[in-house]
């Protein structure tokens, strides 16, 4: 059954509809503000401008540094290390783009493996700066920082960054506990060093060192000479 239709009154068809009042309220603020409306448009300009320039300046150099990355990692995957050692100082200076951090990692086993532990110490330093929390990166970065130190004889230090590194739940957490178990057996501190060794056989079912914890808890059981 067909219903009549709600007749608009001529007060309502005399009303200006949204649009229109939005319109007019928008030019009305415009023509009063127009100083502040141009200026609101520059900045918004200026800044577009800037994120793409900043953009296109990372995009370059993300594309330098990948060639000069690549020109290092195969200098170092041949061992010519010395080489290598200035490709990655290179590569470093594109500080922006996503190779830098990996940069610093080589360039610290580099040095390591040159035998230029100062250098090592402060490039692997550095790595673990510039490396993400809980990342691989961070382990890697970790793990050959305290391997420079157990070579300069700084053990104590070794130690506390081969267990930060174990903590990471990434590739290298073995190599950390291997770390940690010798650095903990040169100092003498051999409730450590069979942890650590114990923890490492767990992981690593059928290891030899597990005939090494035999020994340590052997050695450690026999009592002190009275005098």
């Amino acid at each position: 059954m067909a219903t009549a239709s709600k007749r608009i009154t001529r007060k309502q068809l005399r009303q200006p509809d949204w649009f229109q009042v939005g319109s007019d309220h928008a030019l009305e603020y415009f023509t009063g503000h127009k100083a502040v409306v141009f200026a609101a448009a520059a900045v918004i300009v200026v800044l577009v401008a800037a994120l793409w320039a900043w953009q296109s300046f990372k995009e370059n150099q993300n594309t330098l540094a990948s060639r000069e990355f690549t020109r290092a990692l195969s200098l170092y995957q041949n061992q010519k290390y010395s080489d290598a050692v200035a490709a990655f100082e290179k590569v470093q200076t594109f500080r922006w783009s996503r190779y830098s951090v990996l940069a610093h990692i080589y360039l610290a086993n580099s040095y390591l493996a040159t035998n230029q532990l100062d250098k090592a110490l402060n490039a692997a330093e550095r790595s673990v700066v510039a490396t993400k929390p809980d990342s691989l990166y961070r382990q890697i970065a970790l793990v050959t920082r305290a391997e420079t130190e157990e070579q300069m004889k700084q053990c104590k230090a070794a130690i506390e960054h081969f267990a930060e590194a174990e903590k990471i739940p990434s590739a290298l957490q073995s190599r950390a506990l291997l770390g940690k178990a010798r650095c903990a057996e040169q100092l003498g501190d051999t409730k450590t060093a069979v942890q650590a060794y114990k923890d490492y056989v767990k992981e690593n079912p059928g290891s030899p060192l597990a005939v090494k914890v035999a020994e340590l808890e052997a050695k450690s059981s026999v009592p002190a000479p009275t005098k």
